[in-house]
């Protein structure tokens, strides 16, 4: 969800529009991760597709709670939820998507764990929402952790790249590279407005990179089975 106080003005709607962007791009990232999957058996790809179903719930949710707000439908589904005002749907938004995104994120890093214990991925949600909902400043507590697991799933692409030399893993290791630096522009955009925007357009590059590597894998798949 946004704060509409680290959006500059002239970005307000384009922020909107790049989030539903998202959220349709890393639907179709988790579509063909499954499918993927699907082909190779490979229990990696599934837990990839579900990491990014979680991202992209997290973006569908913020791109149409922050279109609500900027428009008359505000009334309406403050009404559906319950909520009192604007500031309350707007904090329903913001733990909604950190819990969605959150999930994501971790499920990408228990990937890169190659372990089969679904209670040592429970446990680090439960210890990462905590640590983030007792925060006294949320998003920067959200971002700054963000940062950190990213680092982790960077290095472990960086790791495999070094290990393989292999173009595809090569191309990820990018396009993490790009969402970490995009998240860690965000914790600077609780101060200045401009890095909220350049966090974007690196978001928009990672997913874009990540997608073009599926669409290539996927390829190749396909010509196997052939």
């Amino acid at each position: 969800m946004t704060n509409f106080m680290i959006v500059p003005p002239w970005f307000l709607g384009y922020n909107i529009i790049l989030e539903a962007i998202f959220a349709l791009v890393t639907l179709i990232v988790s579509r063909y991760a499954f499918k993927i999957h699907r082909l190779t058996e490979q229990r990696q790809l599934r837990l990839f597709g579900t990491a990014f179903l979680a991202i992209s719930i997290s973006y569908f949710i913020q791109s149409f709670l922050n279109l609500a707000i900027l428009s008359n439908l505000t009334e309406k589904i403050c009404h559906m939820v319950k909520a009192e005002n604007i500031n309350t749907l707007n904090l329903i938004g913001i733990y909604t998507y950190v819990i969605f995104f959150s999930f994501g994120l971790l499920m990408l890093f228990y990937m890169t764990l190659k372990i089969k214990d679904i209670r040592i991925f429970s446990f680090l949600l439960i210890v990462v929402l905590s640590a983030i909902f007792v925060s006294i400043n949320v998003l920067f507590m959200f971002y700054l952790i963000s940062s950190i697991i990213l680092l982790s799933v960077c290095l472990h692409y960086l790791k495999n790249y070094l290990d393989k030399k292999q173009p595809k893993t090569l191309l990820v290791l990018v396009a993490f590279v790009f969402l970490l630096f995009g998240r860690v522009h965000f914790i600077f955009a609780l101060n200045h407005g401009t890095y909220y925007v350049i966090g974007h357009i690196l978001e928009f590059g990672a997913y874009g990179l990540i997608l073009i590597n599926l669409l290539r894998v996927l390829s190749k798949n396909e010509q196997k089975t052939r």
